[in-house]
């Protein structure tokens, strides 16, 4: 049996602006080699780099993208993204509009869909699905919209959302010690 000693070095990040404290585990192996863990609120992040060109984990870390870094500590198993439905009342509403100019539209129709705020229930989850006719509507003339023409817009999930701010905050907090070290 082989027992190895290292030094971990931990910093604890408080008083972050919507964010509760972060703690951050950081592990130099060797120049260019390392492994990081994040934790915040009882949920936990950790990856490891096998070459970073000499830099230590914070060296690479304060220089890296967030959003590199993030998906390097993100369960893949987990979705980055998800569907937008708030955002497609503006896309639908475009739409209508445009139609309604071409003289393609009755005005009533057209204030239904218009006044449609949240188009989760009628909008397809995925690619291949189509759209939900609303109940109180006309089929045909909801066929018509050609809805199935529109991307349906994406967010950030929460989740991921909230290690992109934590990843920045450690960042923004290694940045900080290094310019404290070279002063």
């Amino acid at each position: 049996m082989e027992i190895e000693q290292s030094t971990i070095t931990k910093l604890k990040l408080t008083k972050l602006e919507n964010l509760d404290p972060v703690t951050v585990y950081i592990d130099d192996i060797e120049p260019g080699k390392g492994k990081i863990t994040i934790e915040c609120y009882g949920k936990s992040w950790s990856t490891c780099w096998g070459g970073m060109s000499g830099q230590t984990i914070a060296e690479f870390l304060a220089s890296s993208g967030v959003d590199y870094v993030a998906n390097c500590l993100w369960d893949h198993s987990q979705p980055q993204t998800e569907l937008n439905y708030y955002g497609m009342q503006k896309i639908v509403r475009e739409k209508v509009l445009d139609s309604r100019r071409d003289g393609c539209m009755d005005k009533d129709f057209a204030r239904e869909m218009y006044d449609i705020e949240n188009w989760e229930n009628y909008a397809p989850e995925h690619t291949y699905d189509t759209w939900h006719c609303p109940e109180f509507s006309d089929k045909s003339e909801f066929e018509d919209l050609c809805l199935d023409e529109i991307d349906i817009p994406e967010k950030l999930t929460h989740n991921y959302d909230y290690l992109n701010r934590i990843v920045l905050a450690v960042q923004e907090s290694l940045q900080s010690l290094i310019k404290q070290k070279a002063a």
